[in-house]
């Protein structure tokens, strides 16, 4: 059995409505982001062992060029094998990402932290994940998706946008933050078009990728 992981509901909606009964995967929402992702994991993996895990999510764009619904496959942090498997398979980029203690909200930070990382994007949870995976010997494949340009500075504070307690949005946090902040309403309706586009984007890939892997496993 394969394991797609996701750390949000929002994230795994896409691949939810597009996947293919007959495939041997189950799609585990951890409902929490940043370390805490891997107590969570951990939990799954106990009652639930599987061969595989494919950590699958969004990112932001650490690099110049990288459009939104770009996906990279997290070399990194992902199985040898499984990266050769998923090379020539859908449309990806593959290289290094990071995963970074917070999300980066502004646009000068994502470059600043491009520039020193040499990374192609960055996440919450894909060095987290993998630890659990690599303790527990099952191979992992990371694939993440642009959510977020380089050039983008976020419209509403990370902590707004998503409880970091509980990994969900809260909406009536968000309308007051933009009532109070009513010049921020446009840059937030980009972001949820970039997300809705992250959305299918890694939705798509994952249908690409995922048969790949249970051909060869």
């Amino acid at each position: 059995m394969i394991a797609t992981v996701f750390a949000l509901e929002f994230e795994s909606a896409g691949f939810r409505a597009m996947q293919h009964r007959r495939l041997c995967v189950s799609v585990w929402t951890l409902g929490v982001t940043g370390p805490r992702c891997a107590a969570a994991l951990q939990r799954m993996i106990a009652k639930n062992r599987p061969e595989i895990v494919v950590s699958s999510g969004f990112s932001g764009a650490l690099q110049a060029g990288l459009e939104l619904g770009t996906v990279v496959i997290g070399e990194n942090f992902s199985d040898p094998q499984l990266v050769r498997r998923v090379k020539s398979v859908g449309d990806h980029l593959s290289g290094p990402i990071s995963t970074v203690p917070e999300v980066l909200e502004t646009s000068d930070a994502k470059m600043r932290h491009g520039l020193s990382s040499g990374a192609l994007v960055g996440d919450l949870e894909s060095l987290h994940l993998y630890e659990v995976c690599r303790q527990a010997g099952i191979p992992m494949l990371s694939v993440r998706t642009v959510s977020d340009t380089i050039e983008q500075d976020m419209p509403i504070p990370a902590d707004v946008l998503i409880n970091p307690e509980t990994g969900k949005t809260d909406p009536s946090a968000i309308f007051q933050y933009l009532f109070r902040h009513p010049t921020k309403a446009a840059e937030f309706a980009k972001l949820v078009r970039g997300a809705r586009c992250a959305q299918q984007s890694l939705a798509a890939a994952l249908e690409a990728i995922l048969p790949a892997v249970l051909r060869q496993k």
